[in-house]
């Protein structure tokens, strides 16, 4: 047996957080490692000890991770997930410098960190698995047709495919493929996607299974042969081939199939040698169960299945590290969770990842964070003033419920959600609530495919216009309040206060979001009450800066007012508000040129798809940027002609910056096709 006293953690946020609450149970001491961007992170102030890598990548720096875990006195190493969690060469670097390596032996990682390979392998063991089209090389459609000339029937790829990145996973180096001539550009960007999140761009390709399942089991084995497979996990609702929301067990597995799918996941286990926690993916649609690759790593819902079975994974994983072994047989299952990924993501905005000061980050009701205890448990890399980076993934935060009923667990965790205070980058709570409370999830009908069924239901912003324009009332009002408050002379008088009634108080706000709209109130508050142009029936019981109380027809509902440079938020039962104070003489704005292209988001400008004089079409590819680990294109709002580009291939820009400027230009064929009418 080997003992663990200083463990570090060669991640960063929630996985890193969460290893260390385990190692406060345990009276293991902790070492963060940190980039420059993260030095103020929260999982760096809560580390006995903590460690600068440099830039933002060198998470990825296997060299300077274990040089950190030498300068800090740390005996193992805690890989967490994403980065070098699946890399075989980092284990075996932990391993030669004398370290305890939390996590399975290299060859394990190996054998399953080629996907390609892995599948292989799982199909001689006799798991079921999907046809693999190998990638390497191709490049252009020339190359696609010496893949159609194979003589292997099998070997030829059929539409629609799926590329995937062979490290790594979470949806990254990721693309549907839908017919030969998409095929060359989705290789080559999920080619500079999965190098730039994994440190490997090799990809290959399978056929794309709409519309099936997507479960996992959880599996866990010790140094002495004996290998636990805690059920399964429905991971079916994603965006982007990310999931969002995860649950145990699923509604759609029978008895039988858990038995299939956990004997597959075990056979899959013995066969690689493994020892520590991991995860086996298979796709399920009616009777096909297809093996999809298995995660050499603790999975970011683990949660759930702590709840359900009742047991610490990472503490497990430590004490396997130490060379414990695990009881004969595992825990039985109880109750059922779910968990939701809360990620900085604009809705109005096709879902890019958002960066900027997290303000204000509450979620009411959590009994426990980073353990299973209670109802309600958060999970969070991110508090309040918390600035999200663009270099690193979105998500801010897991929230997992927990009940003796699917129907009671997702009614929880929605409700906690919906209440949460998210004061700062947009987030995608407002998705999570509404898949949460949707008819056809409630009764467990979820595959890969629910989210497009469901995008308008589902993406639609929880707040109506009347909630608007009731919230910008509530923030007129508890901005009065606040500016009485500070008044040297009769702050006693309430905000808004005419004794007089001769002009109303008028605050207008702007709605950020597609529409821009803006919100005009006109208020007067006089010894007869509250009176205000269009908010008939609506009285005001109290105003503090922070909170108002507003009687609508003889309801009664409270809105907390929280107001921060350039934005005031408002959050009521009748959804969560964002408001920009637009001011009564504004300071001139700096005039962009018509047809610019501005970033939406920092990033790192990766290619410039045009040059200047080129005709565009609209739609057309103009900038691809990468920020939070993903590519996002920047496309020609319409057809015109480049006439000036500001974007460099490499540069790093800001956010609203301008790339491109397009020209807009009549369509030539207009006048030559009105001529043959």
């Amino acid at each position: 047996m080997r003992t663990i006293n200083r463990l570090l953690v060669a991640n960063r946020g929630e996985i890193a957080r969460r290893v260390f609450r385990t190692c406060r149970d345990l009276g293991v001491e902790t070492v963060a490692v940190f980039s420059d961007v993260d030095a103020g992170a929260p999982h760096v102030a809560e580390a006995d000890q903590a460690v600068r890598l440099g830039g933002p990548r060198s998470y990825l720096d296997a060299d300077a991770i274990v040089g950190a875990a030498r300068a800090a006195g740390a005996d193992a190493v805690h890989p967490g997930y994403g980065f070098l969690s699946e890399n075989a060469d980092f284990a075996r670097a932990v391993l030669d410098a004398g370290l305890i390596w939390v996590g399975p032996p290299p060859e394990a990682v190996a054998a399953m960190g080629a996907k390609v390979e892995a599948k292989a392998l799982m199909a001689a063991a006799g798991v079921p698995v999907l046809p693999t089209y190998d990638l390497d090389g191709l490049d252009s459609l020339d190359s696609l047709d010496s893949l159609d000339s194979l003589d292997d029937e099998d070997a030829r790829p059929r539409f629609p495919l799926l590329v995937k990145a062979s490290a790594g996973g979470g949806g990254r180096g990721m693309r549907i493929v839908r017919d030969a001539a998409e095929l060359p550009e989705a290789v080559e960007s999920a080619r500079r996607e999965a190098l730039a999140a994994f440190g490997d761009g090799t990809v290959f390709a399978e056929p794309l299974l709409e519309h099936a399942r997507h479960i996992e089991v959880q599996i866990l084995a010790d140094a002495h042969g004996t290998v636990w497979a805690l059920g399964e996990r429905e991971c079916s609702v994603q965006r982007r081939h990310q999931k969002i929301v995860e649950e145990s067990p699923s509604p759609a597995v029978t008895p039988e199939l858990r038995r299939e799918l956990c004997d597959a996941a075990v056979r899959a286990a013995q066969t690689i040698g493994y020892v520590g926690a991991g995860t086996v993916e298979f796709l399920v649609k009616d009777d096909v169960v297809a093996f999809l690759e298995m995660n050499t790593r603790l999975q970011v819902e683990h949660p759930v299945t702590e709840y359900v079975y009742g047991v610490d994974l990472v503490r497990l994983q430590v004490e396997i590290a130490e060379g414990a072994p695990l009881p004969g047989l595992p825990p039985s299952p109880v109750g059922h969770a779910i968990e939701a990924r809360l990620c900085a993501e604009d809705p109005a905005n096709g879902w890019r990842p958002q960066a900027g000061v997290l303000h204000r980050f509450e979620v009411p009701g959590v009994d426990a964070e980073f353990r299973a205890a209670g109802t309600l448990r958060l999970d969070s890399g991110v508090a309040d003033g918390t600035t999200v980076s663009p270099h690193y993934d979105p998500m801010l935060a897991k929230v997992i419920a927990y009940a003796p009923t699917r129907a009671g667990a997702a009614r929880r965790l929605a409700t906690a959600l919906a209440r949460a205070r998210l004061h700062g980058p947009v987030t995608n709570r407002d998705l999570l609530v509404n898949v949460l409370r949707h008819p056809e999830f409630l009764a467990g009908e979820t595959d890969t495919g629910f989210l497009d069924r469901h995008a308008a239901a589902v993406s639609a912003p929880r707040a109506g216009a009347d909630a608007v324009r009731i919230s910008a009332l509530a923030a007129a009002l508890a901005g009065a309040a606040a500016n009485r408050a500070a008044a040297r002379v009769l702050g006693e008088l309430p905000g808004g206060w005419r004794n007089v009634v001769s002009q109303p108080q008028r605050t207008a706000f702007a709605v950020p979001g597609e529409s821009g709209e803006r919100v005009e109130i006109a208020y007067l508050i006089t010894r007869d009450g509250l009176s205000s142009e269009g908010f008939d029936g609506v009285e005001l019981v109290s105003a503090t800066p922070g909170e108002v109380v507003l009687s609508v027809s003889g309801v009664r509902r409270a809105f907390a007012v929280h107001t921060c440079p350039g934005m005031t938020y408002v959050d009521s039962v009748l959804g969560a508000v964002r408001l920009a104070p637009l001011e009564r003489l504004p300071e001139p704005a700096r005039l962009v040129e018509p047809g610019s292209l501005l970033a939406p988001m920092p990033g790192t400008v990766l290619r410039v798809a045009v040059e200047p004089g080129d005709r565009v079409a609209a739609g057309q590819p103009v900038v691809v940027l990468e920020a939070m680990k993903m590519e996002h294109q920047i496309v020609s709002p319409g057809a015109g002609v480049v006439t000036a580009l500001d974007a460099v291939a490499g540069r790093q820009v800001e956010a609203g910056a301008v790339l491109a400027v397009i020209e807009e230009q009549a369509d030539d064929n207009a006048d030559d096709n009105a001529g043959t009418q």
